[in-house]
């Protein structure tokens, strides 16, 4: 890959790096800024360090940022400061969280640092008054981690959250977890087969994620029918695999909606595949060491996939991944498409919406435009205003 080109493109406009993928980061660390944790005025200061394209200065800087808000978190907990302290440990989660995107999972650190990540998210909690508590969904003789936020001791409508390939279950907190807790919302975020820690306990990515959804609501016994699932990135593809097959769920929300994910492969990774297999390790590693950060990246996704390669993994993909029948799907649906979507994310997404309104399901489906501020991949660079018009959209469905 040349030294700036994305692996997936995931938004139009640069924010701050030349280096694609590092700035889709920057831009969706903005974006968490807006919720909770670091302010922009931050993330410019350890930017400003960082050599573009350069993952060993991205974690550096990220890493040396924790020490720092760490320390800090500390003071404001002795002084008890319990609101300055939260704030505190939640900014030090996600710059944590940042130093994690570039660093290779192979290497000791990664799963130290997760941990470290995961202490300080919960330090953040343990400081709010957030209801919140860790979770184990049992699952193919080991468990699914998550957390769950049970706003009061009233059956009340159920947000389960799912990421995709870059998330953990803290992430999906800020993607929808704490907007749900304010608007009045119990929420279930966990993390599949796949994400999160779940492939150093040798939970791959699988090619059914819809088993893992359905255990989530066996788990749950949910004490009311109000079950809305949502997905986000290859969250899309894996929650059309769960309301596919599960009628419990009874409303849907995906940024975007994927029915065919070899078909995003195939597309995504179209210059590989063309390759003649006998070039196509040495040329990878020729790649690799012309953009570095898409090196930590693929050693990361392939780590996922629990193959040697990236480029393995692609070929398992191809091979064993299943449309979704979304001819099957017949819930009330809201897709959220942003104008820097991959085109075939774009495509998907309508192809579903539309095959939904045709039969004369509820669907609703929201485009955001560059003048919104939420074009990017998953609205990152605009998570407030995706919250408002999920919860405005799912109140008004479980209403009915």
């Amino acid at each position: 890959m040349k030294k700036n080109e994305a692996i997936l493109k995931r938004q139009e406009h640069r924010i701050r790096f030349k280096n694609k993928d590092m700035d889709f980061c920057f831009n969706w660390l903005l974006g968490i800024s807006q919720v909770i944790g670091m302010s922009s005025g931050e993330l410019f200061y350890i930017a400003s360090g960082i050599r573009d394209g350069n993952p060993a200065d991205w974690r550096n800087r990220f890493n040396e940022h924790v020490r720092y808000l760490e320390k800090e978190a500390h003071e404001a907990e002795q002084a008890s400061c319990s609101a300055l302290a939260s704030h505190l440990y939640f900014s030090a989660c996600y710059a944590q969280r940042a130093a994690l995107q570039f660093t290779d999972p192979g290497q000791e650190r990664f799963m130290a640092d997760f941990h470290r990540m995961e202490g300080l998210f919960l330090s953040a909690i343990e400081h709010s008054s957030i209801s919140l508590r860790q979770i184990e969904i049992p699952f193919e003789g080991s468990y699914l981690p998550g957390y769950a936020i049970l706003f009061d001791d009233r059956p009340r409508a159920t947000v389960i959250v799912i990421g995709g390939g870059d998330t953990s279950g803290e992430d999906l907190f800020y993607f929808l977890g704490y907007a749900g807790w304010q608007h009045g919302y119990n929420v279930l975020m966990v993390d599949l087969p796949g994400q999160g820690k779940n492939p150093a306990q040798g939970l791959c990515f699988t090619v059914d994620a819809g088993q893992a959804i359905s255990a989530i609501l066996d788990w749950y016994q949910a004490p009311t029918d109000q079950i809305a699932l949502a997905g986000f990135s290859g969250g899309g593809y894996f929650t059309a695999q769960g309301v596919e097959k599960d009628k419990r769920i009874k409303a849907w929300i995906a940024s975007t909606a994927i029915y065919d994910v070899a078909a995003v492969f195939r597309t995504s990774f179209s210059a590989t595949l063309k390759v003649p297999n006998k070039l196509l390790n040495w040329v990878s590693q020729l790649m690799m060491t012309v953009n570095q950060v898409a090196e930590v990246n693929l050693k990361k996704y392939a780590w996922q996939f629990g193959q040697k390669d990236f480029l393995t993994s692609v070929s398992k993909v191809l091979e064993l991944a299943q449309p979704v029948d979304y001819h099957q799907i017949a819930i009330p649906s809201l897709f959220l498409v942003g104008a820097g979507e991959s085109p075939e994310l774009i495509r998907q997404t309508k192809v579903i919406y539309e095959d939904l309104r045709k039969r004369g399901i509820e669907a609703s489906l929201r485009e955001f435009s560059s003048a919104s501020g939420a074009d990017a991949h998953c609205q990152v660079n605009h998570f407030r205003l995706m919250h408002h018009v999920v919860f405005d959209w799912l109140d008004q469905v479980f209403r009915h």
